[in-house]
């Protein structure tokens, strides 16, 4: 019997190639494919914009603890302040109804100056709380209305039976607080006292006039309204203090405002927008601005009820106002530049991608983490320092040490000096890029659209000959 074969018959079918053990998918991936490494450092750029999100976090509050400095400091000086000229006020009673004499309409009727003027000399000091600065305004106002001698006449209506023994002058400031001494106010050249206008009539509240809501009355009582036959000429001087804003009603049917300060970066708000100002003036050491609101422009009648006050601060306000702002708020600064660190922190990330494509070094991973984490620290220093030096300094001190560190480092991940210069030249100008647009904020979105362009346009420039599948793995 012939011995039998042991040896087994090839398997049938197509021969296969052994799959490398322990790394499957390293048969279906190119080799240093820098199409994948570009993919890879793509997301770890939007990867590493999580850091600056808790950066913006401490950003906030910071912010809201300034706020807080600054409404503690306000309510010691009187906060934001506005300031309602002298009006007249008479109430009356009338019945509408001849048929029922026992229903009596009470009301006040209210009327303004012909032309009305103020003078105010503002002075700014800086005051700190804490680590915060806090502006301040000490401001001495001189206010002057000319009435004619029918305005109350005037504003009463027909049938009304005016209660001449409770006329009276009123002033408004939005918070008493700020007011150090009392109101100083002459009629025609004698003074009166004003005291606070929480007056009521008969226990009922229907002589009273309804001021706009942030303000403040004063009332002082005038004796012979109802004989005026010549004009009424009224001044008020007093000191007001506070923080943050200081705004003028139009109190008269033509009002002016003139208004001198020491400090160089106001800001125009409120409804009117002064006629000529020195504000931005290289030359002025502080600014002078000059406002008018006529008749028409004011938009509210010379006359009315109780409820026409309201109408001066309602909608379509015609205020005059001045916010005393810090130019250079360093929170607002950093805020600004955060909304960008995606975006810079892809440049960076690309720089290296370059170096790594026009040299024989590669970087890990883990490497671009560290570099994205640098970047994120630098917006947590420029912060710290920007609370202590301002903004300008912050910025030197946290940019320089960000790309000499970043810079360093890729000498060490390259090894070659020659790249950690372009780094340190390359990173140089990003961070310059930061700052032009922290400072041409109404320009830093051209800016940045350009320099995205810029980026772009460079890494496929150098990248035009790269064989972005790298070597082919073998099927």
């Amino acid at each position: 019997m012939p011995p039998s074969d042991t040896t087994a018959a090839p398997p049938s079918g197509p021969p296969t190639r052994p799959t490398p053990q322990g790394q499957p998918l390293a048969a279906f991936l190119p080799k240093r494919s820098a199409g994948l490494k570009l993919i890879l450092v793509c997301a770890l750029a939007l990867l590493m914009a999580i850091p600056a999100l808790f950066v913006y976090g401490v950003v906030a509050e910071r912010t809201s603890g300034q706020s807080q400095a600054l409404a503690e400091v306000a309510e010691r000086m009187g906060g934001e302040q506005a300031m309602l000229g002298p009006f007249l006020a008479v109430p009356y009673s009338r019945t509408p109804n001849p048929e029922k004499p026992d229903q009596i309409v009470y009301d006040i009727a209210i009327a303004f100056a012909e032309t009305g003027t103020v003078d105010a000399d503002v002075d700014v000091e800086i005051r700190e709380r804490g680590i915060y600065e806090v502006p301040v305004f000490k401001s001495d106002i001189a206010m002057d209305a000319v009435f004619s001698a029918s305005a109350l006449a005037d504003a009463l209506p027909s049938d009304a039976s005016p209660a001449w023994a409770d006329a009276r002058l009123y002033l408004g400031v939005q918070d008493t607080r700020g007011l150090a001494d009392r109101l100083n106010v002459t009629v025609n050249g004698s003074g009166i006292w004003m005291e606070p206008a929480a007056y009521e009539h008969e226990s009922s509240d229907r002589y009273t006039a309804v001021p706009p809501s942030h303000l403040t009355l004063a009332a002082g009582k005038i004796e012979g309204l109802e004989d005026l036959s010549a004009p009424l000429n009224v001044s008020a001087r007093f000191v007001l203090s506070g923080a943050g804003r200081l705004s003028v009603l139009p109190f008269a049917k033509d009002t002016s405002l003139a208004m001198a300060s020491n400090w160089d970066s106001p800001s125009f708000t409120g409804g009117i927008l002064p006629s000529d100002h020195t504000a931005g003036e290289d030359t002025t050491d502080g600014f002078e601005a000059n406002w008018r609101v006529p008749y028409l422009a004011r938009g509210v009648p010379g006359s009315g009820n109780r409820y026409v006050l309201n109408q001066l601060s309602g909608y379509g306000s015609r205020d005059m106002a001045v916010r005393f702002i810090q130019p250079t708020n360093p929170y607002q600064s950093v805020e600004r530049a955060l909304k960008y660190a995606a975006m810079f922190i892809g440049f960076v990330f690309l720089a290296y991608f370059l170096f790594e494509i026009t040299s024989q070094a590669r970087a890990h991973p883990a490497q671009y983490i560290l570099v994205g984490l640098a970047q994120s620290i630098f917006y947590l220093l420029l912060l710290a320092f920007a609370e202590r030096m301002g903004f300008d300094a912050a910025f030197a001190i946290a940019a320089t040490m960000t790309v000499s560190l970043i810079s360093l480092y890729s000498v060490s991940v390259f090894g070659s000096l020659r790249t950690g210069l372009n780094a340190f030249a390359i990173l140089s100008g990003i961070y310059g890029l930061i700052y032009v647009l922290m400072r041409a904020e109404d320009h830093a979105l051209l800016a940045g659209a350009l320099a995205s362009f810029t980026a772009i346009a460079v890494t496929m420039f150098m990248t035009r000959n790269v064989n972005w599948y790298g070597d082919k793995a073998s099927a």
